[in-house]
Parts: structure tokens; sequence; C-alpha cells
């Protein structure tokens, strides 16, 4: 990565698991793309936390070379952190995976019908 990365938590302490899993998956983000310029995580609760029930949410920025590929997730009923932070980074995983085809020419093109080619 060309910028170290961000974590941040927001309304919630710390932990060195909570940190440990983040490192370990951007590590296998970066191993999916070579070039990721830079990435930012937040963790956290949202200010009206009592009302909802304390669910985490990840905020995942991931920029690329001309592009920022971002994921929102709050994670149900069951207020884990980890099970959170697994789900949005799998959801970047396969927006990565979809700019990778995209950069490639691999990805799917709709096919035009007969009729919009005359």
């Amino acid at each position: 990565m060309d910028r170290p990365l961000e974590l941040v938590f927001h309304n919630t302490k710390p932990s060195t698991a909570l940190k440990r899993l983040v490192h370990e998956r951007v590590e296998r983000l970066e191993k999916l793309h070579q070039h990721i310029i830079g990435c930012c995580v937040t963790v956290g609760l949202p200010n009206h936390a009592r009302r909802s029930g304390n669910i985490p949410e990840v905020h995942l920025e991931l920029r690329v070379p001309g592009q920022s590929l971002t994921v929102s997730h709050k994670h149900g009923n069951s207020g884990d952190a980890l099970t959170a932070i697994h789900n949005a980074f799998d959801a970047m995983t396969i927006q990565i995976k979809e700019y990778k085809a995209r950069k490639t020419g691999r990805a799917k093109q709709h096919e035009l019908h007969e009729d919009a080619i005359t």
C-alpha cells in the first residue's frame, strides 16, 4: 500500500483482536490487488447506539488507481464487531475482483440486441 492503513474506532474502545483482524484482512486485500493506494477502516457504534442495540458498523474505503471503493456494513442483531468486520471485508473482496475484471476487460459485457445495431 502506498499510504499506511487508517484504522479508526468510533464510540467504542479499540481492542487488540479487532485491530489484528483488520490488519490481517487488509493484507489479504493487498495480495488480491497489487496496487492499493490507501485504506481507511472505521469500526464503531452509531451515536444512537442506545436505541439501536449497540449494533456495530464497519465502514471501509479502499483507494485504487482511478477509483475509490467503499463498503458500509452493519451487522444484524448479534452486535458482533468481528462478524461485521469479516462481512465488510468479504464485500470489499467482491468489489476488488469486479474492479480488476473491468480493468482487464474480463467483465461481462451486456449483449446488444440486433434491433439496436440497425
